[in-house]
């Protein structure tokens, strides 16, 4: 696998005693390193911050809206607006309004790219705007079309965050497809979620040397608002070690 690459790579330079608490300690900091920042979402005062969400069908795009909703929300106290892109699926609909409706936060349905203008105008006042999107195959050159229009639709003087959300449960081969199939956007950061389904990490450092993004948020569970974090690099790596 990729992660087992990038170890044989980091150079030990130890004498020949072995000095493996040494070793282990070098090969800790070299991961650190290389999983680098992370990219949360950040309020600046050019308001309101418009974040997208995106990336394929089942992979919890919703409900980590949810969380980070309530988290801004709730936590930090501020305004927060629900927008929806996702026409084809009345279900993820219905999620997203019951989660703002218990947020007691708006939602809002786009059903064409023109639409967010007028929507993002509506909301001023409001620190931080998060839209959902449809979730579809990498392979559906189409939809990632039409998601483009809706991101290209924003007006420049807004500060815009593109979120790629992504399995942790993925394989990596296709975990790949998808990020290449997302390449020609100009920037996004990465969001990793089902972490409590899978006892193997590897795949985000695979993804972070891959793709060159930052990794962000990391979810882990169903329950909002928790089960939801920025993602701890030290953890991951003792994780990835063998480590608790």
């Amino acid at each position: 696998s990729g992660f087992i690459e990038y170890i044989s790579k980091i150079d030990m330079d130890f004498s020949d005693d072995g000095d493996i608490e040494g070793a282990l300690s070098l090969v800790y900091q070299k991961l650190v390193l290389k999983f680098g920042d992370s990219g949360e979402i950040k309020i600046n005062r050019n308001r309101p911050k418009v974040v997208f969400f995106i990336g394929p069908t089942g992979v919890g795009k919703t409900t980590t809206i949810a969380k980070l909703a309530s988290e801004f929300k709730v936590e930090r106290h501020m305004r927060v607006a629900l927008f929806s892109t996702d026409t084809y699926r009345i279900a993820a609909e219905q999620q997203l309004s019951t989660y703002a409706e218990i947020l007691s936060e708006p939602v809002e349905v786009l059903y064409e790219p023109d639409d967010i203008r007028a929507m993002i105008e509506k909301y001023l006042r409001y620190d931080l705007i998060l839209v959902d999107t449809t979730g579809f195959s990498h392979k559906s050159a189409e939809k990632r079309d039409e998601l483009y229009s809706f991101i290209r639709a924003v007006d420049d003087k807004y500060d815009l965050q593109i979120y790629l959300v992504l399995s942790a449960t993925t394989k990596y081969g296709d975990l790949k497809k998808i990020v290449d199939s997302y390449m020609d956007l100009k920037d996004f950061d990465i969001i990793f979620t089902k972490l409590d389904e899978t006892d193997h990490y590897g795949n985000l450092l695979n993804i972070r040397q891959y793709s060159d993004k930052k990794l962000s948020y990391v979810t882990f569970g169903q329950e909002v608002p928790k089960d939801i974090e920025v993602i701890d690099t030290q953890k991951v790596v003792n994780s990835l070690l063998g480590g608790s």
